[in-house]
């Protein structure tokens, strides 16, 4: 048996929330002998690797595999929030939970081919003068996206071959992250933290969108452009400013039906009406202070239609249906327990769908 990838124990632990001292607990061993083994000084074979897996609740295969930590580097990840903002343990935690979600989703996606119309490109936004908004209209141009509201984001990402995964965080100081690979030919991933509402899901995702279309390396000003890409590819200005001019702050209802045509939230329908001068600061202010006061500032009226991914439940139906995968065998290639599979991937254990022929006369 291989020994165990020191890289690898050090992600599945961290996707864990856990600590060096909260696994040499658990294992019952010093914490300095957990160090050496994370740090490669310490082979990790036999007895002790089926152990530590059985501990970290993962296959001993997770622990043996160091391609994706090859594969994917951290500067790849764009953060929903900034950094400073966010516990070094948290972050290491999402950036673990990204690269294992990347493992999985491979495994699947080993022979099959996805077709898309469009694909995903970079658009530096140094190449553009105007920035982030004038990247947003390039790429609706391009992917001849019509005028007026986007019906469904999370398909239209998943039309031009991101594949959209949405699972826990384990933290609420992070909505999204996503990733470029390094391969060419591996899809760019987006993993979104779940329970957001689908109005937030929809502005985070556009947002993200901007990250991988924009964004090489993290910069000082990355947060605020993906913001103004994310505002400028939901609802153009050109289209959305009629409707904004005159808001007034009692202007509430009108407001929610603006926030069922297009998907936003009414915060994010007011921080649109200034940034597009559409209402003056003290405007802004007033609408703030009214939207504290009626509680929607954590939660709104009007629930949107949930977006949920359908890529992954397709392969996984046809691993099912096609290729006559169990549950045990489709955890083994996504080198995770059965358990931990149906949880996070619920169609991985769903009954596929029956096919029926039908005889025309």
């Amino acid at each position: 048996m291989k020994a165990g990838a020191p890289r690898m124990v050090t992600l599945v632990r961290e996707s864990k929330g856990w600590t060096q001292r909260d696994l040499s607990d658990r294992l019952e061993m010093t914490q300095g002998l957990v160090s050496k083994v994370e740090n490669g000084l310490i082979a990790l074979t036999g007895d002790k690797l089926e152990k530590v897996a059985a501990v970290l609740d993962c296959p001993v295969d997770l622990l043996i595999d160091e391609h994706p930590v090859r594969g994917l580097e951290v500067t790849c990840l764009h953060h929903r929030r900034k950094g400073s903002l966010m516990p070094v343990g948290v972050k290491k935690r999402v950036e673990a939970l990204t690269h294992l979600t990347r493992v999985s989703v491979e495994g699947f996606l080993r022979g099959i081919d996805i077709a898309t119309d469009e694909h995903l490109e970079r658009l530096p936004i140094e190449e553009f003068e105007a920035g982030a908004e004038e990247v947003a209209q390039v790429l609706r141009a391009r992917w001849r996206i019509p005028s007026g509201p986007i019906t469904n984001m999370v398909a239209l990402l998943e039309a031009v071959g991101i594949l959209v995964v949405i699972r826990p965080l384990g933290t609420h100081a992070q909505d999204a992250v996503s990733t470029w690979p390094h391969e060419i030919g591996r899809p760019p991933i987006m993993l979104v933290n779940s329970g957001l509402s689908a109005d937030r899901q929809r502005f985070t995702v556009a947002h993200e969108l901007g990250h991988l279309v924009m964004h090489v390396m993290p910069g000082t000003e990355q947060e605020r452009e993906a913001n103004v890409f994310a505002a400028e590819f939901l609802a153009p200005a050109e289209e959305i400013r009629p409707q904004l001019e005159g808001l007034r702050p009692s202007d509430f209802p009108r407001l929610v039906e603006l926030k069922a045509q297009w998907g936003l939230s009414v915060a994010a329908l007011i921080q649109r009406a200034k940034d597009l001068d559409c209402i003056t600061d003290k405007q802004f202010r007033d609408f703030r202070i009214k939207l504290s006061r009626m509680g929607w500032t954590t939660r709104e009226p009007l629930n949107l239609p949930e977006e949920r991914p359908q890529t992954l439940d397709s392969v996984l139906e046809v691993h099912r249906r096609d290729h006559h995968y169990s549950v045990d065998e489709l955890a083994a290639i996504a080198k995770m327990t059965p358990q931990a599979l149906c949880k996070y991937y619920p169609a991985a254990s769903e009954q596929p769908k029956s096919t029926t022929l039908r005889l025309v006369k």
